[in-house]
């Protein structure tokens, strides 16, 4: 069973922390998704948003500076893609540079986004990642995702020297598409003139129990709790890929998930985007504190497809309204120019209802009164002519009972019979593609 503890702390608190001894400190951050462009519609609100995205990455930078940390680690997905614009580029090697001044030692991670790889093809031809660039010019030493799909995962570690301790590190990612347990059988190779005082893993991948929500890009490749607590060549695990900061212990392994800088979707509600500040010892950790940072606020707002017509409306003045004006009038509350939004409409409606939603203006106003409105309409479902039938009946019947009963009535009313057979090998072919795709899900 893991031990999970969550801490977060303001910067000033972090700052506080300054005794220190033979303790190595660490910046850690992850996810930071530079040139994600989802949010905001018009070309100022995705610059802006762009913006947004870089200045959380430079928090966490001059925050390492200003305490003169020993290693600043990115865990991942630093880009949102794989060929990052002119802008960000340069706005990373700027970042890094600084860095580099500053005697940090900095540590990066190919993550899923930003590691062009074809998982199909595993030829190695693909476009370099665009952190290589930097580890050639020296501002960064880059762990790629192994190419390697036997059973065996090999780690090239990396021995730095800091305070007269001896620090390993290796970096282990995975690729979109990758399948099973990528710390199952792990061969790690070290210079052994010297044991590593001190013996980290940073890790780019789902971790079991935390792989849930719109952050689970590919479970097929699924790192198991008890895989974590069994292993004894790392003491602490640095993570990234998972959206929300949490601190946990598998056995004897601290692990340390870094979280987002920037929120990209609403699947963590509740998560404060960040990084984190570490102190690590040779006999534990002395604080993890994570840092938040500057980001747009979030409201979420659920509306069940039963409230939009007067017999479910909330009140009588909601019952003279359109249901799209009745959406309107409770986004209101929730937006200005800072907050992101998310509308999500659940239930069922006819076709007839759907087409009297105006999900256009509703965008609109979203566009005009919030910094990016998004409309979740992954819950509902349009009813078919038999379904509202059976609603007025008080019947309800199953897609595989209409299919039945609508193919024999085109087969009683067919008279020629080689017709009659076609309409019945045709049912029977039918009701076996959906038998499959109802145990295909």
């Amino acid at each position: 069973m893991a031990e999970k503890t969550v801490e977060h702390a303001s910067e000033q608190e972090a700052v506080d922390q300054v005794s220190r001894g033979d303790v190595v400190t660490v910046v850690l951050t992850a996810e930071n998704h530079l040139g994600y462009a989802a949010f905001g519609q018009h070309q100022r609100k995705r610059e802006e948003r762009q913006q947004q995205l870089r200045h959380a990455f430079q928090q966490a930078t001059d925050f390492a500076i200003a305490q003169g940390v020993d290693l600043f680690i990115q865990a991942g997905d630093l880009f949102d893609t794989t060929t990052p614009d002119e802008r960000d580029r340069s706005f990373v090697a700027a970042r890094l540079s600084q860095l580099k001044q500053a005697n940090i030692r900095t540590f990066a991670l190919g993550g899923v986004h930003d590691t062009p790889y074809d998982a199909q093809s595993f030829s190695g031809d693909e476009i370099p990642a665009p952190q290589i660039s930097y580890a050639q010019l020296g501002a960064l030493h880059y762990f790629s995702p192994s190419t390697q799909h036997n059973d065996t995962q090999e780690l090239e570690a990396v021995n730095v020297n800091i305070h007269d301790l001896v620090v390993s590190i290796c970096g282990l990612g995975v690729f979109a598409g990758q399948e099973g347990n990528p710390l199952k059988h792990l061969r790690v190779h070290t210079d052994h003139s010297k044991p590593a005082d001190i013996s980290l893993l940073v890790l780019h991948a789902p971790i079991e129990g935390l792989a849930t929500g719109s952050s689970l890009l590919d479970a097929r490749a699924l790192v198991r709790q008890k895989s974590i607590a069994r292993q004894s060549t790392f003491q602490y695990i640095l993570s990234g890929y998972h959206h929300s900061y949490q601190r946990l212990r598998y056995g004897q392994t601290d692990v340390i998930v870094a979280g987002a800088t920037q929120r990209i979707d609403f699947s963590n509600p509740d998560s404060t985007p960040g990084f984190v500040f570490l102190g690590l010892a040779t006999d534990g950790i002395r604080w993890c504190n994570h840092i938040g940072v500057d980001s747009p606020a979030l409201q979420s707002l659920v509306i069940q497809t039963r409230e939009l017509w007067a017999e479910g409306a909330s009140d009588a003045q909601e019952a003279d309204l359109s249901p799209t004006e009745i959406i309107l009038e409770r986004l209101r509350p929730l937006c200005d120019i800072s907050t992101m939004v998310q509308l999500r409409l659940i239930g069922e409606l006819t076709r007839q209802q759907y087409h009297q939603l105006d999900l256009n203006k509703i965008r609109s106003y979203g566009e005009q009164h919030c910094f990016a409105l998004a409309i979740d309409d992954s819950s509902l479902s349009l009813l078919h002519d038999q379904e509202i039938a059976s609603l007025e009946t008080g019947e309800r019947f199953s897609p595989r009972e209409e299919l039945v009963s609508l193919a024999d009535e085109w087969i009683a009313a067919a008279t020629d019979e080689q017709e009659k057979k076609a309409l019945v090998v045709t049912k029977e072919e039918l009701l076996l593609a959906m038998d499959d795709m109802k145990a295909k899900h």
